[in-house]
């Protein structure tokens, strides 16, 4: 059986987490397999249970959900990043949302139950696993907060500030469903920010 080299991507990723070898980083990427969706495929859908774990090594995932017949961008997955239904993966329950590639994506993906089997094997695993919930965590009250407390340009200015990724690789019309507005909305105070002084 031929051996895999994980993408650098892979390992660098878990290794802005935990301090991970390139030698452990590639046993663990042995579970993986290729997985590629072409623009609009689905990686779950809503009412699927979601029993794996992607990594995107390119392209991009919306994560959204429809309110009224209305599309709502929850959040992007970009690639370098990790990728699942969490909800839906941990209680293996049917996802509430939907998560399809915007564009084509090369992904590697473990199955669940693998996963946790590798999980409940290795210390480092469950390390990562953790932080990366202290991330999502952090990340999501930090959201709730600006969606609640601030306008539509102080949640903007947050997003320039924190994802500038998002800026450069996301179409302009999913960052504004992400903030709660439209994307009119979104052009406009675009230019108006533009026409401020840099102080």
């Amino acid at each position: 059986m031929m051996t895999i080299e994980p993408p650098f991507s892979f390992t660098h990723s878990l290794q802005q987490v935990v301090p991970i070898t390139d030698e452990q980083s590639a046993n663990f990427f042995k579970y993986f397999t290729l997985f590629e969706l072409k623009a609009d495929e689905y990686f779950v859908r809503q009412g699927q249970v979601c029993n794996r774990i992607g990594f995107i090594e390119s392209g991009m995932i919306r994560h959204y959900y429809t309110n009224d017949q209305e599309d709502v961008t929850r959040w992007m997955s970009l690639d370098g990043e990790f990728v699942t239904a969490l909800s839906s993966f941990i209680r293996s329950t049917p996802c509430n949302h939907y998560l399809q590639a915007i564009s084509a994506c090369k992904l590697w993906v473990i199955d669940g139950a693998i996963w946790w089997e590798q999980y409940h094997q290795h210390e480092i695993l469950r390390t990562f696993w953790v932080k990366m919930m202290e991330y999502t965590v952090i990340g999501f009250e930090e959201r709730v907060y600006q969606q609640l407390a601030n306008d539509a340009e102080q949640r903007y200015l947050y997003f320039m500030k924190h994802f500038p990724r998002f800026l450069e690789k996301v179409p302009q019309k999913y960052i504004a469903s992400m903030i709660g507005i439209k994307p009119e909305s979104l052009s406009r105070l675009r230019s108006k920010l533009a026409q401020k002084p840099i102080s």
